[in-house]
Formats: structure tokens, sequence, C-alpha cells
């Protein structure tokens, strides 16, 4: 290698990746490093790599120079010129290497072609960029990982691609989101809560094609996950105790009480029933929830709840968009306009008492996240 990149270190890892998930890269980069972890990570030698050849110099740190190669697989990597250098050259220190050397992170359903298809990978739709790090630690270190990893201050967290995340990750990074706001403003998410009943809003969260479409439309400040609830009942008899005769049996008998898990155990509300699907909505500021509203939707086939989330999320979105192109950090200044443009398109606004910490808030969520 020539130049200023003959005096590079060989590293940990190296992120091989397309330019359509930079965003994804640059957030595990930003959080190996805060671990102690040394990476090659384009945008931190872009002086190094200024003016030299790099099909030869991407080639060599990709073949020689890293104990691990990350690649984050997508249909853009897979057709790219110089991710094709990056892989050829991770394809051939894995070819000639005892141990595992590439590590596959998927995005879609594309794959790497040259490596074996039983090659084990994980999925960026199913972990966060939080579970993805911490994976490459506990690979690099061990039974000597920590068993929790450091996150940066103030860390932009990455939206997440299409997906299903398990519940422990998902409560990572909703941690992580809410605690960005102490340093880059008001985070709002929301989650469409749904039971068992409700076919057609299953099938609808089921659907990538409806998700995908609520996903571009929720737009990049508004994150959406779903939880579930469950009716739950109990009876409620008499107080009075009578002989069951035929003139008191009927005064005698109780009556069967339904209600919402989630209203009660997270709301401490009792007897109170809740509408599928409704969209609990949280708006944080300075790591605390500031308001937490319940919206209920009604009930229809899968297109009539698709066309109120369309609009309810299109509502929210462009709120928020017009709220920061405004320069406005004030958050009742966000929620005044807000509630304003949710009540003017027929929509019903319940006050809901959440834990106070976005912390707390989340963590309690987490029984109802499936």
């Amino acid at each position: 290698m020539g130049g200023n990149m003959a005096n590079l270190q060989t590293f940990d890892v190296a992120i091989s990746f397309a330019g359509s998930e930079r965003d994804y890269a640059r957030s595990i980069q930003e959080i190996l490093t805060e671990n102690g972890v040394n990476v090659f990570f384009d945008e931190l030698y872009e002086a190094d790599l200024w003016g030299e050849n790099l099909v030869e110099e991407l080639g060599d740190i990709y073949e020689s120079k890293a104990r691990f190669c990350l690649i984050i697989v997508s249909q853009q990597y897979v057709e790219r010129v110089y991710t094709n250098v990056e892989r050829r050259a991770a394809l051939d220190r894995a070819i000639n290497s005892e141990t595992a050397y590439i590590l596959p992170v998927v995005t879609d359903d594309a794959w790497i072609k040259g490596l074996p298809k039983s090659t084990a990978y994980l999925d960026l739709r199913q972990k966060s960029v939080i579970g993805i790090a911490e994976a490459v630690i506990k690979k690099l270190q061990g039974k000597n990982a920590p068993n929790k990893i450091l996150l940066p201050e103030g860390m932009n967290v990455t939206r997440l691609p299409i997906g299903t995340l398990k519940a422990e990750e998902l409560q990572k990074y909703l941690l992580q989101l809410c605690a960005q706001s102490k340093n880059t403003g008001v985070v709002v998410f929301g989650a469409i809560i749904y039971d068992e009943s409700t076919a057609e809003i299953r099938q609808l969260l089921q659907d990538e094609v409806y998700w995908d479409a609520l996903d571009r439309i929720s737009g990049p400040d508004f994150e959406v996950f779903a939880i579930r609830d469950e009716q739950q009942s109990r009876y409620k008899g008499s107080d009075t105790t009578e002989f069951l005769t035929a003139a008191s049996i009927n005064r005698s008998r109780g009556r069967t009480i339904y209600f919402s898990r989630l209203l009660k155990e997270y709301f401490n509300e009792d007897d109170t029933r809740l509408a599928y699907p409704s969209l609990l909505l949280f708006l944080v500021d300075l790591e605390m929830v500031s308001k937490c509203r319940l919206v209920p939707l009604r009930y229809g086939t899968i297109d009539a709840v698709f066309d109120q989330l369309r609009t309810l999320f299109s509502v929210i979105a462009d709120t928020i968009t017009t709220w920061r192109e405004g320069n406005e950090t004030s958050i009742d200044t966000l929620w005044a306009t807000l509630k304003i443009n949710l009540l003017n398109k027929n929509y019903t606004l319940y006050i809901q008492k959440a834990p106070a910490s976005a912390a707390d808030a989340v963590n309690r969520l987490v029984q109802f996240m499936s």
C-alpha cells in the first residue's frame, strides 16, 4: 500500500456496505468505536484514501488488514462496483482462512455471490444496529464481552429497515431513541395496539406491502411499532348473601367484566375496554414523556384500517416536518398544532398517564411487545 495508507494499522472489524446502507454502517461503527473496537469505516479515513488507487487500497484492507469483515448485504450492495472490489477481497481472505472472517448482516433478500448460503448471518430487520454491535463485540471478546455495551452520547439513531424486531431489540432501540431527545430535540413514537380477535389488523401488520407504505408515510421523525393487548375478564358477583330462591336468583347473579390488560396494568385503569386497533402516541422531550395520548380507530376491513392509519400517520409526520422546518424547539408548540390537526381530521384523543421517565415508559411496555 502506498502513500498515507501505508501507516494504517490492522483493524478489529472492517465494514463493507453500499451507499444506501451508510446510515446503518455509521451507527454500528459509532457504537463499536465507543466500546473500544478498532473499526475501518471509510469516512474515518477519507484523507488517507484521498488520491489513492481505491481498487488496490480497499482490496488490501478487506483482504489482509482486518480480523473480521462485517458486510451489510443488500440488493444495492451486490450491484455496486466498489462493493464488488471489497466483496472479492473479503471472499479471497475467507477462502484461505480456517476460521470465520465474513460476518454477513442482511437488510433484504439479497445474498453475496460466492458466499455459501449455509453461512450464518444476522438480520437487521430483526436486530437493531445496537443488537448488531453487541453481537460483534461478543464475537471479538467472547467470554470477556461486557453484559451491557456503551452507547455514544448524542448518537443519531438510525431508522430501521422494514422488519420484526424481537422485544428486547425493540426495547434497546426505543431507549436509545428516547435518549436522543436530550441532545437532538423532541422524539415522537407510536404503538399500534391490537388483540388476537382483530384478524384484519393482524393481517395488515404482517403484510410487507402495507407496512412499507406506512413506513414511508410516517417519515423520518415518527417511529411506529405494534404491540398486542389482551381482553381479560373477571366475574363481578353480588355483595349480598341470599338464599337462592326463585324470587332472588336474578338479583344474585353477577356479571362478567371485560377489560384491557394494557390499560389496567400499564395505565392502572380498572375495568376499561379498548377499541382495536388504537394508536398509543408518545411525545418525548429531554428523556421525559411530555404527552401520551390514545387514539382509537374504527374497526373495518384491511383497506379501511390502512386508510385510517395512512391519514393518521400523514397528519403526524407532516405536522412534525412543518414544526422542524420552522426552527421551533418548544414541544408545547408542536403539540398544540398536532392536536388541532388531529381533531380537524375527527380523531379522538384520550389523555393517558404514562410513566414520567421515557425509559420507564419503554421498559414497562416490553411485556406487551410481541
